[in-house]
């Protein structure tokens, strides 16, 4: 594939029809490296089912996504075609991309037929002009030059094929079959069954089939390589701890995780020992080099010297999330945190995935550190809280497994049932299911913590080490989420079941925490509007708090809003009309998150339709993300931040990893002394928007020419504006300078900035 290279270039600016590609940015995991395939100057690797490639001219590494060209994600399975120059991916939900000299063609001829229920796609074998994909719904037949699906043989799931003397031989769940391709392979009938009687493994024990020299090769997961030879069935290789087979440009290759043995016929192996992690090989046809892709150890490209070895490339990574899940975001002074847990009713079981992302690079905690400290394997982190003066000491809350509060990777308390206030739902198993919904901390150091299927639903643990339980209105609540702290020092607790205790708790500590007898706190099973009318939202998932005091809850009907929070018994929410009077903002949509950025505008996260940007009432909508017109890779999304010195937007989907989109919004500063615009100077090929930032909050903006002449005005809602290069008629302005004067309503007008801009 020796074009490529130009292709590479290529596709990096010939994208799909998605606007403002280049304000996204794409954090997936490329921790376990899985798959391989090698072509003349490039070595295509996936890890975590994501895609990177590998340049041996220039030892470049590059991720490709939805972003820069890909189709889908989740690749379940990648070959290459040295003949025809092609690439073929096939994914989970069997999307299909062939990569070619001249581009990505992508075929969604499986993914988008609903009459097919099971999607997969096992394997791909090349034979003449040909790619046949082993799937749950038979065999698909792509011609790679048409680059079109030619044929389906709907024989039922398969697993593996290959083409010997004419035939096309199939490993099915229920055995081999075969078929002459001079037949109509349409037909079911004209299938036979293919006998492979063994004394050594059951037909069902076969995991592979393939042809190597014209013979029929049958790989049989943790036993070894049989072959066909004069109708018996005859041993290559025996090895309990086989895990794959490969054959690749006139090799036979079968692996363990440590040993990769490669034959040239039908006589033997030679065997190269000492690899670590082995979970595929590739093979094109240079000097007896093989490139490995091993697991967390990463690409390795390795020259074979008898039983021997020499390590050209060794152990290529890419600094990335440790994990995919993704289920709660935080921004703490340009660091982003993430967790990958999970929790319903019960946990998701899932190991420790702390990470958070600053300057560029990944960190990612170390869950075996955290387990030798504590003796338990911690799972399902749900999220994270920071101390304002040490970003390394952080709390963290587990459902089922407490509060850890960590210094770095050291742990310096872990708070269960047995040694603190926190409550467990098990006394069989205690450590298992002390079930924390989430952690935070007010001004005075006091940590908060909500404590599911407990008799007190609200922990507080001071600074001074005392316990304080909260919140016997709702003892017992299967999912309680996490405290919101507002600026009135107002405590709002979401609960998010719909049968069992759904709704809202507030209450107001009144500034005594240790004295409850002038608490006030209310249970809302159900809200009403400023009418009076109850609304009908049963599922309460997450609440926030907006810059104008307001209280926003994303429920499973839309979100509502409450507008004065001086009365904790008697409080008031209201959906939001839009501003054409046609319906409510997403009427009827389950909303999962919230999050308000420097404007004051609201980034809404739904289950199942996208993201949305809504004004600062709620009343406009501004844009909504899909999968469609952006490279979402789902329309649920579980959470978002915004940092608020950049106006980055961050979401979280969980099982696909955090995406980010440049925001406009920022935080408004208290002075002019650090404003710019980007990018400055502004060239001919640049068609979007100059970014003004630095402002102080509710400025007047005016961009004039060296003259005085107005050109354009507007208003900052926090700390930044933008502006298209365009005058009042929409007509590009000419070359030349350009002066920004900004104003506050208590200020006088200044200069505070230039931008040149080239015709």
């Amino acid at each position: 594939m020796k074009r490529l290279g130009i292709l590479l270039l290529w596709i990096c600016w010939v994208l799909p029809g998605f606007a403002q590609f280049d304000k996204w940015e794409i954090y997936r995991a490329y921790r376990t490296t899985e798959l391989v395939e090698e072509t003349n100057n490039y070595v295509f690797a996936v890890a975590d089912s994501s895609l990177y490639v590998y340049g041996k001219d220039d030892q470049s590494l590059t991720t490709y996504s939805r972003k820069n060209g890909l189709s889908d994600n989740k690749i379940k399975a990648l070959r290459y075609n040295a003949s025809l120059h092609s690439l073929v991916i096939a994914y989970n939900n069997g999307n299909i991309d062939l990569w070619g000299e001249d581009g990505i063609y992508n075929l969604p001829y499986l993914k988008n037929n609903s009459s097919i229920q099971n999607k997969s796609i096992n394997d791909i074998y090349f034979y003449g002009d040909y790619a046949y994909l082993s799937a749950e719904v038979g065999i698909l037949v792509v011609n790679l030059n048409k680059r079109e699906i030619a044929d389906t043989y709907r024989i039922g799931g398969v697993r593996s094929v290959c083409v010997i003397d004419g035939y096309l031989y199939a490993l099915t769940d229920s055995g081999v079959s075969r078929g002459a391709l001079s037949d109509n392979l349409l037909d079911r009938a004209n299938w036979q069954d293919y006998p492979l009687s063994s004394d050594q493994f059951a037909v069902d024990e076969i995991s592979k089939i393939a042809d190597f020299q014209q013979t029929l090769c049958v790989y049989v997961g943790g036993n070894g390589v049989y072959y066909l030879q004069d109708g018996s069935v005859r041993r290559l290789l025996y090895d309990t701890g086989l895990t794959g087979m490969k054959v690749e440009n006139g090799r036979l290759m079968a692996f363990s995780t440590s040993t990769l043995y490669i034959a040239s016929d039908l006589n033997g192996f030679q065997t190269i020992s000492g690899i670590n992690s082995l979970r595929d090989v590739s093979f094109l046809h240079t000097a007896d080099t093989y490139w490995l892709a091993c697991g967390t150890d990463g690409l390795k490209g390795i020259q074979r010297n008898g039983s021997s070895y020499a390590v050209l490339v060794d152990g290529l990574t890419i600094n990335s999330p440790k994990s995919n899940y993704a289920w709660e975001l935080k921004i703490h002074d340009g660091r982003l945190w993430v967790t990958g847990g999970g929790r319903w009713l019960d946990r998701y079981w899932r190991r420790t995935y702390i990470m958070y992302y600053e300057n560029g690079q990944w960190t990612n905690y170390d869950e075996t550190k955290i387990q030798d400290q504590t003796g338990l394997f911690m799972q399902d982190a749900l999220n994270v809280e920071i101390d304002p003066a040490d970003p390394n000491h952080i709390w963290v809350a587990y459902y089922g497994n407490g509060v850890l509060e960590l210094e770095g990777d050291t742990v310096v308390n872990w708070y269960h049932s047995g040694n603190s206030g926190l409550e467990t739902s098990s006394s069989s198993n205690p450590n298992q299911y002390v079930r924390v919904g989430g952690v935070t901390r007010d001004a005075e150091g006091n940590l908060w913590m909500t404590n599911c299927n407990a008799n007190t639903s609200v922990k507080v643990l001071t600074p001074e080490g005392e316990w304080l339980g909260f919140a016997t209105e709702i003892a017992n609540a299967p999912i309680v989420d996490k405290v919101l702290i507002t600026s009135r020092g107002l405590k709002f607790v979401n609960l998010q079941h719909a049968t069992n205790m759904p709704g809202l708790y507030v209450f107001d500590d009144n500034g005594t925490l240790a004295d409850q007898s002038d608490d006030v706190s209310h249970y809302y099973a159900s809200v009403s509007d400023s009418q009076g009318n109850v609304l009908n939202a049963t599922q309460y998932f997450s609440v926030v708090e907006d810059k104008d005091g307001n209280i926003w809850a994303g429920t499973n009907m839309g979100p509502i809003v409450c507008y004065n929070t001086s009365n904790v018994e008697n409080l008031r929410f209201n959906r939001i009309v839009l501003a054409d009077e046609s319906d409510y903002l997403l009427n009827g949509v389950r909303v999962n998150c919230i999050a308000v950025d420097g404007s004051n505008q609201k980034w809404i996260g739904t289950n199942g339709s996208g993201v949305f940007l809504v004004n600062a009432d709620g009343t406009e909508v501004l844009e909504n993300f899909t999968t469609d017109n952006s490279p979402l890779p789902s329309n649920t999304v579980n959470s978002i931040a915004v940092d608020p010195q950049t106006g980055q937007v961050f979401f979280a989907v969980d099982g696909y990893g955090v995406l980010s989109y440049q925001g406009e919004a920022t935080e408004g500063t208290e002075d002019y002394s650090n404003i710019h615009a980007y990018p400055n100077p502004v060239r001919p090929d640049f068609d979007d928007k100059v970014i003004i930032t630095g402002l102080m909050a509710n400025s007047t903006v005016k961009i004039t020419d060296v003259a005085g002449n107005l050109i354009y005005q507007t208003r900052s809602v926090g700390g930044q504006v933008s502006w298209d290069c365009r005058n009042s008629k929409g007509r590009r302005v000419a070359s030349g300078i350009y002066l920004v004067m900004a104003a506050t309503e208590e200020g006088g007008e200044s200069v505070v900035t230039k931008i040149m801009v080239i015709k």
